[in-house]
């Protein structure tokens, strides 16, 4: 029982006595220093009339610095100068940023040709592509009205100019018979075209382009000729319905130019030679003609021309 009270007894005295001297910093910490005051010091000295403290701008005191009735007017002037050079500096320097700023920024402009109400005349040449027996080269143009911004009505046509190629010879001579051909005369039809897409593209980041695309369709008739076997039989000519559809695409280059070019298909059916034919007279031949339907695919390019040349926004952008 000792035991154990000496133990409590050195444990308690172990915890509270490091407090003490502690307590006593504390204690010494928190008292109270009173100063008096210091009387030995001498007074400061008032400064004499016409003096001034070091740390005083004497400026701030000088009445003909405060007073505008004093102000040099040469001062002034010279003052407001510097400061309008600045503000023009600063304003020129603006205006170069914001210029630079700007001219990142690339408008899209309105459309560059209005064309209702306008008359369309296209000259063109082309070539056909589907047959490799016999080509022909076709010259020829298109008038048009534009009903709308969009949709037009016209007459078009061309004539062609024959090339047999070197296919229609080496045939015959490889398969010891003559192909049957027929050269196209002429083509000539009323068309629709209907303006289907209208967009704009910048070229080399220098020039924006404007361009469509236009489908079409129209009615007509095309002249065509035989080709004998025989050249002691007599050719005849034909004149067939036609059914044209094509599809094409512009670029426009001003405000009644642009480059223009299409692809249409002349659909009809044709009479050709029989191949049993053993009269020379032509009406005999026609009346035992074979007939067969074609498509003479025809590649156009020309341009387009606008009439009036020009026209004006009614409308605000």
């Amino acid at each position: 029982m000792k035991t154990w009270a000496i133990v409590l007894f050195a444990l308690f005295a172990t915890w509270t006595l490091p407090a003490v001297p502690a307590a006593h910093a504390r204690g010494a910490d928190d008292d109270i220093i009173m100063e008096e005051d210091d009387t030995s010091k001498p007074a400061e000295e008032k400064p004499a009339d016409g003096d001034l403290p070091a740390d005083t701008d004497p400026a701030a005191t000088d009445p003909a610095a405060t007073d505008p009735g004093t102000t040099d007017p040469a001062a002034t002037d010279a003052a407001a100068a510097v400061a309008g050079d600045d503000k023009d500096t600063k304003t020129k320097g603006d205006d170069e940023d914001a210029r630079s700023y700007w001219s990142d920024i690339k408008v899209v402009p309105r459309k560059l040709i209005l064309k209702q109400n306008r008359i369309e005349l296209i000259p063109y040449m082309g070539i056909t592509l589907n047959d490799n027996l016999i080509r022909h080269i076709a010259l020829g143009g298109e008038f048009g009205y534009y009903m709308s911004d969009a949709m037009s009505i016209g007459v078009g046509g061309h004539m062609y100019m024959k090339q047999q190629t070197d296919r229609a010879y080496l045939t015959g001579l490889q398969q010891r018979v003559l192909p049957t051909l027929n050269a196209y005369l002429y083509t000539a039809t009323l068309n629709v075209n209907y303006e289907a897409a209208y967009g704009k593209f910048a070229f080399h980041n220098k020039k924006i382009l404007q361009w469509g695309i236009f489908l079409s369709g129209g009615l007509g008739v095309t002249g065509t000729e035989v080709i004998p076997r025989n050249a002691a039989h007599e050719p005849w000519t034909n004149m067939n319905i036609t059914i044209q559809v094509g599809a094409g695409f512009r670029v426009f280059i001003n405000q009644w130019l642009t480059l223009w070019g299409g692809v249409r298909n002349y659909m009809m059916q044709d009479k050709f030679e029989n191949s049993n034919r053993t009269q020379p007279d032509a009406e005999v031949g026609e009346k035992n003609a074979a007939a067969r339907f074609i498509n003479n695919i025809v590649f156009q390019i020309g341009v387009s021309v606008f009439f009036p040349t020009s026209f004006e926004y009614t409308t605000f952008k």
